[in-house]
């Protein structure tokens, strides 16, 4: 069920680092949260440059959004956030004020995956 959606200017992630970030991603969510890989689903958008822009200044923003299941305790999650920051900084050599990284929760009977409703996160 993880979905994660980069968002970063053209040219900041060529094909080979999208290919070694999304690796890297799928260990970490997969290892973090004790679920299969093939749960782990990225998409990459890229915008043009002159699109992206911080404090009302042009800039090459990079943004990391993850579509989870709710269920999971604010600890667990101010921890993962705080791997993803180290794991997508790495990655996009951004600086700290240029990128956003964000949790989105939805209710596991609002997801499915591989035609199934997903199971509630206490229910694994």
């Amino acid at each position: 069920m993880p979905l994660y959606t980069i968002t970063t200017q053209d040219g900041v992630l060529g094909s080979e680092a999208k290919t070694k970030f999304a690796s890297e991603l799928t260990t970490l969510h997969s290892d973090y949260a004790g679920v299969p890989k093939n749960w782990v689903h990225i998409v990459f958008q890229d915008y043009a440059p002159g699109s992206g822009f911080t404090a009302g200044e042009p800039a090459a923003t990079a943004a990391l959004t993850l579509l989870m299941r709710a269920g999971r305790a604010p600890e667990y999650k101010r921890e993962l956030i705080q791997r993803l920051w180290k794991l997508f900084q790495t990655a996009t050599g951004a600086p700290d004020d240029q990128i956003v990284i964000g949790i989105q929760d939805v209710p596991a009977s609002q997801a499915m995956e591989m035609g199934q409703v997903m199971p509630d996160v206490a229910n694994e």
